[in-house]
This record gives structure tokens, sequence and C-alpha cells, in this order.
């Protein structure tokens, strides 16, 4: 019994530390390529705010412009998408022009 829970455990550690960090595509034409994680989500941090057991940040995906709040809590981690009050979600180009429209 022992054994296999030290097979088990070798195993979980093996797969863990070995996550992809490619991915292979292919293209509707057939063509393919390999992506990694930033092609898909490439977050620049535009504000962070620390507290004694909270960590804050909004943070921006460079490829399309999307707002992010990130909250981190001890060993909890969440990401959430900024809506904007139409339902859609809040893009940095939307923002700037909100307030520069306050700013007039």
């Amino acid at each position: 019994m022992k054994k296999i829970i030290f097979v088990l455990i070798v195993a979980i550690a093996f797969v863990s530390c070995n996550a992809p960090t490619e991915v292979k595509t292919i293209s509707a034409n057939g063509v393919e390529s390999t992506a990694t994680f930033e092609d898909f989500f490439n977050p620049e941090e535009l504000v962070h705010i620390d507290s004694d057991e909270t960590s804050m940040a909004i943070v921006m995906d460079k490829n399309t412009g999307i707002l992010y709040v990130q909250k981190h809590t001890g060993y909890q981690f969440g990401i959430s998408p900024i809506y904007d009050s139409d339902g859609s979600v809040l893009t940095k180009e939307k923002w700037l022009a909100r307030h520069n429209e306050r700013k007039d």
C-alpha cells in the first residue's frame, strides 16, 4: 500500500512539474504552429495595492486591451474582467475615453 501511495505522489509531482508551456495549434488551412501562454494572456500590471492580508491589482491583457482585477489573499487567487455599465468588458481605450470626458 505504501508503494502505491508513493508511486501516485511521484506521478502527480512529475505531471505537475512538466506542465506544458507551449501548445501546438493547427489553423484551418492545416498550418501547424506553436503558441505560448503569452499568446493567450499577456498581462501588464497597471495598479497594485497591498495591505497586510490582501493584494489587489488592475491588470491589462496586452493582446486584447481588456482590464482585469486580481486579488491575492493567502493561498487564494482570483481574477475577473472589469465590466462597463452596459455589460461589456472594459478596455483601456474605453476607460481613457471616459476619464478624458470627466477632465473636460
